[in-house]
């Protein structure tokens, strides 16, 4: 049986590999929102759902194919689309067959709202990243890829 070497103490668990990684995330993440938040226009949750579409190159994409590839709850993502549609970022179809089914389009206004945010995160991003220089930073991208490629296969 393998064991796995758990810090008994919160200074060691603080200095660990794995909460460097999820202090990073969280903070880039509040960053990020932050900085969308100013932005009046759209969360970095509901940036995310449109990153869906971008991911799936379809033209629609149903509510759970979009929970499955971001790992969220169907209810979130469901909340999300409904003030995406709203704010005329999504256009949702109920299907002919099925009317508890609905697929899910990007529109026009929400591809230029995604460019938008995009580009705002790209520049914070190479910000907060700025620190390390350009060869570690692809070395830590190939790294974090190879693992999440691991990951991914062992589903």
């Amino acid at each position: 049986m393998n064991s796995v070497n758990i810090p008994r103490d919160t200074d060691d668990f603080s200095k660990s590999f794995m909460y460097s990684v999820h202090e990073l995330y969280f903070l880039v993440q509040k960053r990020i929102e932050m900085l969308l938040s100013k932005s009046k226009k759209i969360t970095f949750s509901q940036f995310l759902i449109l990153v869906g579409f971008q991911c799936s190159q379809k033209k629609s994409i149903s509510q759970s194919d979009i929970a499955e590839r971001l790992h969220l709850t169907e209810a979130t993502v469901s909340r999300h689309i409904s003030t995406l549609v709203t704010l005329g970022y999504l256009l949702k179809k109920e299907d002919k067959d099925n009317r508890r089914k609905h697929s899910i389009f990007i529109t026009k206004k929400g591809e230029q709202e995604f460019a938008k945010a995009t580009l705002l995160i790209e520049k914070e991003l190479q910000e907060i990243f700025s620190v390390i220089n350009q060869k570690d930073r692809s070395l830590i991208t190939k790294n974090f890829s190879s693992v999440l490629t691991a990951l991914l296969t062992k589903k």
